[in-house]
């Protein structure tokens, strides 16, 4: 399954993709709301994930414009702006569903997961043909109840065709939907991907294999055989361990969250700097403009990484710098600059004693 995520945070961004792609998703990114919108348009993409607040163009208007070009890939909302009339509005311009920044993984990859199933009509959440089963859920593969042990891209490449039963596949077609942009492989990684899928299904007890082979053209999904009336029903799903990739996961999460650290003094700064040209009365409105944008990056990564005080007030500066800058805003502007500033200081104190906060996204490793 492919996700365009629309993103200008750096750190946000990285850590989003991160979560996704160790949950078998194929990610692409992007940091423009123009060139996202490009992109949405001209990509077979399963789902969009698409942040409020965007250069050039917002992600509001991203939604209206593919609405009004007939375009229903499901829409993911993911931003800062909570309030009533913000969840209006977007679901209003087209969105899907509406998400917080401050959400754990497991709500993040549920509403994901519930919004693919309705764009693929999936009245069921397990995908089978015959006695061969996926789990999307569990991210497992069984046949005869037994599990199958898949690596990512064949686990990948079984759900595509589960999930287009009959439906001719083009080895360009897999790659649009298997691979992000930057790392699309050579038409011959999928003969090979194809080869490796067969393999490891013969060798669990399916043969012949249920994907057979258009020559010249792609590849096809079989009819599936009549349910045996033998069969029992299959047991409760046991949930896996974590697998051998949450490590890597958990050193993302670090890196990025070092990174954004890393963001937080230079972003204090332009508020800062817009505080102080406000008090001297010289603040042009592409400053203010600046400082409102900084505002909403740090109250969605504060969110996202696990600073929900810092983040309240974040957000709370934001919604000041929504109106024209003037000085009856200065008080209280001042006021919760220095509350964020203090929030800062003691989340980095309880840091040295306790260890990192631990990152929203950082609950739920990859399968």
């Amino acid at each position: 399954m492919k996700i365009l995520l629309i993103e200008d945070d750096l750190s946000t961004s990285e850590l989003l993709a991160h979560t996704l792609s160790k949950h078998r998703y194929a990610v692409d990114t992007i940091a423009d709301g123009v060139a996202g919108l490009d992109l949405a348009s001209r990509w077979p993409y399963d789902l969009i994930v698409v942040d409020w607040e965007l250069p050039s163009l917002s992600g509001l208007e991203v939604c209206r414009r593919l609405r009004a070009e007939g375009n229903r890939i499901p829409i993911l909302m993911l931003t800062v702006k909570a309030s009533n009339d913000d969840i209006v509005a977007g679901l209003d311009a087209g969105a899907d569903d509406y998400l917080a920044k401050t959400c754990e993984a497991s709500q993040l990859l549920a509403r994901v997961r519930a919004l693919l199933r309705r764009c693929h009509q999936v009245t069921a959440p397990i995908l089978c043909w015959g006695a061969l089963c996926l789990d999307p859920a569990l991210t497992q593969v069984t046949y005869q109840q037994r599990p199958i042990p898949c690596r990512p891209k064949e686990y990948e490449l079984l759900e595509l065709f589960l999930r287009h039963p009959q439906r001719l596949l083009t080895r360009s077609a897999i790659i649009d939907h298997l691979w992000p942009m930057d790392e699309a492989p050579v038409e011959g990684s999928v003969t090979n991907l194809m080869k490796d899928l067969r393999q490891r299904l013969k060798a669990a007890g399916l043969s012949p294999s249920p994907i057979e082979t258009v020559y010249g053209l792609g590849y096809r999904l079989k009819v599936a055989p009549p349910p045996d009336p033998t069969t029992a029903e299959p047991p409760e799903p046991v949930y896996p361990a974590m697998a051998a990739t949450a490590p890597r996961l958990a050193e993302t999460v670090q890196l990025s969250t070092q990174r954004f650290q890393a963001s937080l003094e230079q972003r204090l700064t332009v508020l800062e700097e817009a505080v102080q040209t406000l008090k001297q009365d010289t603040l042009d409105p592409q400053q203010w403009q600046l400082a409102r944008l900084e505002a909403h990056k740090l109250a969605g990564g504060l969110g996202l990484f696990g600073y929900a005080q810092a983040a309240t007030i974040a957000e709370a500066i934001e919604q000041q710098l929504q109106f024209a800058p003037a000085q009856q805003l200065l008080p209280e502007l001042v006021q919760h600059l220095d509350s964020l500033k203090r929030s800062l200081a003691l989340s980095a104190a309880e840091e040295c004693r306790l260890g990192p906060t631990p990152s929203c996204l950082e609950v739920v490793a990859g399968p």
